[in-house]
């Protein structure tokens, strides 16, 4: 029998297909998310970022008011590469 966990993780994945397929190249899953986000995918060719909270069952308004902080996140932002890395003997996070 599977779990719930595991249950949420096989939607979760299926989400990540049907954005692969749609031409979304970078999905990335947040493992046991507690979170609003349970996945997060970029789409560079329309230059967005999608905040996807999945669901297995239908999202009830109640549901999607809990979930309503992932709305607020909707707007224009700068993206900006970095790199994480040991220079002498601290880390340091620096732009590529």
């Amino acid at each position: 029998m599977a779990s719930k966990y595991h249950k949420g993780r096989a939607i979760e994945y299926k989400c990540k297909k049907y954005l692969e397929q749609k031409g979304v190249n970078l999905v990335f899953r947040s493992a046991g998310s507690r979170g609003p986000a349970d996945l997060i995918a970029i789409n560079p060719v329309k230059r967005e970022i999608l905040l996807i909270q999945v669901k297995k069952g239908e999202a009830k308004p109640h549901v999607k008011r809990q979930y309503g902080v992932l709305k607020e996140l909707e707007g224009t932002y700068q993206v900006k590469a970095y790199i994480y890395h040991k220079k002498g003997k601290f880390y340091m996070l620096e732009p590529l």
